[in-house]
């Protein structure tokens, strides 16, 4: 391993909140060796009798952590390789081509629709992602969160600590080359999503200048045959004019005629009108002349004055009959009259639009120009419109991506790498052929208090809670040890000898610092008498 890379190691205890006295290290080896002699199975059964399990070793190691820059931070590896990260991130499509597509395209504004045309969901999402593998990354947010408070109680070693550290299967090139790679992709995704700005700009910019010449065109067309009619319409103005005239001199003439039939029949029509009002005045005298005599018993008077009453009546019918011929006559002649004028006055537009048919068709050759134009404008604005809301959904995408990556890693406190290493407790119990390994984890001193003494009262181990792990996701991943132990018979069999070499119980220097360290942890009240003695004569 290179003399450059930094080497920093972290501490198994801190003090809790609640704590106000010192906690030494011979209080946590005893109280680690408390635990170790609490989880050894003790034989049970009464017919098919457990043995006791044998504590093989109880040692100290060092789980080795890398610790990598990456920008402004430092990205956190697992030395012995039990994680590995997957990122995933957006596949994006080659935004080169698109880019060239686009300025071979934009040499003429029929090539450029046809390329805004042909890719026009070049960049539909279609939901296809991308990964890569990171081989032991630690990207967990609630283990990187731990960590980071964690790592600024690290202290700098020169020289490798005294305890057992566990030996990285994953070198300082091998991660150097990870993080290369990291940065890589990294550095690619800033590139395309800056290229993707770029295409944004250069179809805007592409679109504008064609719709600003096109609107050109439409501008001199506008000129051009603005000119031409203004030449038609003074040729033409003087004949729509006469043809004007002719045609209103013939509907006043027209109108006259009709009026004059009108006016006959309407005179006949009032002079019936007035004779029925006399006849009916008639009728109604005879009537009552009729009933004076009828009254006088004058029956041949009154027959008489009926009969002169019933004449009077025929004559009304008959002028009543007179009266409505007149006046269906009336409707005749008006609806005729409707006809008439119609006819002329579709005689005089159809004229009028014979002699205007050059410059109508000049209007029309002017229009269907400005609409083909506009229709270029509008479908080429859409279709990029279109492309761009895609760029842009694009983009979002990809900061995300990119927003991902400032979320690994912890705070950056060395320039080089660093190889960190995190104290765990390891014990090894056997039964016959059997063996099992326990972790203790960095865990928190706390201060004896009301619940643990209720706890104590209970039967429970107080020294339990003496000594809690610190850390939730850092002690998922040192538990993960003895399944590796498990999966790697040289790896535990080096293990074992390593833990045999080093076992504290032992050492006469590490089990004095244990017997120091109980009579401690008994004075504060966490071990009774008759624990203390127990312990003590396991230590022993």
């Amino acid at each position: 391993m290179s003399q450059k890379i930094t080497r920093l190691i972290l501490p198994f205890s801190a003090l809790s909140e609640s704590r106000t006295e010192t906690f030494t290290e011979e209080m946590e080896k005893a109280v680690i060796y408390c635990f170790a002699e609490l989880e050894r199975a003790k034989s049970s059964g009464l017919i098919l009798k457990k043995p006791e399990e044998k504590m093989l070793f109880l040692a100290e190691f060092c789980y080795p952590l890398w610790l990598a820059p990456f920008n402004n931070a430092s990205l956190l590896f697992d030395g012995l390789k039990t994680t590995m990260h997957t990122m995933v991130y957006k596949a994006i499509p080659d935004v080169k081509i698109f880019m060239e597509k686009a300025n071979r395209g934009s040499k003429a504004l029929e090539t450029y629709i046809a390329f805004l045309s042909g890719d026009a969901n070049y960049f539909q999402t279609s939901g296809q992602e991308k990964t890569m593998a990171i081989d032991a990354l630690i990207a967990e947010p609630i283990f990187l969160k731990e960590f980071n408070l964690y790592l600024s109680e690290a202290k700098q070693v020169e020289t490798q600590p005294k305890i057992v550290t566990l030996l990285p299967t994953i070198d300082e090139l091998t991660i150097s080359t990870i993080t290369q790679e990291f940065k890589n992709l990294k550095s690619d995704l800033k590139e395309d999503v800056n290229f993707l700005y770029e295409t944004m700009k250069l179809l805007n910019k592409t679109t504008h200048n064609f719709v600003k010449i096109i609107r050109g065109k439409i501008r001199t067309i506008r000129e051009e045959v603005a000119s031409e009619i203004e030449k038609q319409e003074n040729i033409m103005t003087p004949k729509v004019d006469r043809i004007n005239e002719e045609y209103e001199e013939k509907i006043a003439e027209l109108t006259r005629n009709f009026e004059k039939q009108l006016l006959t029949l309407q005179k006949e029509k009032v002079k019936l009108e007035k004779t029925k009002e006399q006849i009916l005045g008639k009728i109604e005298r005879c009537n009552i002349e009729a009933k004076m005599h009828a009254a006088d018993k004058d029956t041949v008077g009154e027959k008489n004055w009926k009969e002169r009453a019933n004449e009077s009546k025929k004559e009304f019918s008959d002028i009543q009959v007179k009266a409505e011929e007149i006046e269906e006559r009336i409707k005749e002649i008006e609806e005729s009259k409707s006809l008439e004028t119609f006819r002329l006055r579709s005689e005089l537009e159809a004229k009028v639009n014979e002699t205007r048919k050059d410059l109508l068709e000049l209007e029309a050759s002017r229009d269907a120009e400005i609409q083909f134009h506009q229709q270029e404008i509008d479908k080429s604005e859409h279709l990029t419109s279109t492309i761009i809301k895609q760029i842009d959904k694009m983009i979002r995408s990809c900061e995300a991506d990119l927003a991902n990556f400032e979320k690994l890693g912890v705070q950056k406190k060395h320039e080089g790498q660093a190889l960190v290493y995190m104290p765990f407790y390891l014990v090894c119990y056997r039964t016959e052929e059997k063996k099992r390994y326990v972790i203790f984890a960095p865990s928190v001193a706390n201060s004896i208090g009301f619940r643990t003494k209720f706890k104590g009262a209970l039967g429970k181990a107080k020294v339990k809670q003496l000594l809690v792990p610190r850390f939730k996701a850092v002690t998922s991943l040192l538990e993960k040890f003895p399944i590796l132990l498990e999966g790697n018979a040289a790896f535990e069999k080096e293990i074992r000898e390593v833990g045999d070499k080093f076992d504290m119980l032992k050492s006469t220097t590490e089990r004095n610092k244990i017997k120091s360290g109980l009579e401690r942890v008994k004075e504060e009240g966490w071990l009774s008498e008759k624990e203390y003695e127990v312990f003590d004569q396991k230590l022993v």
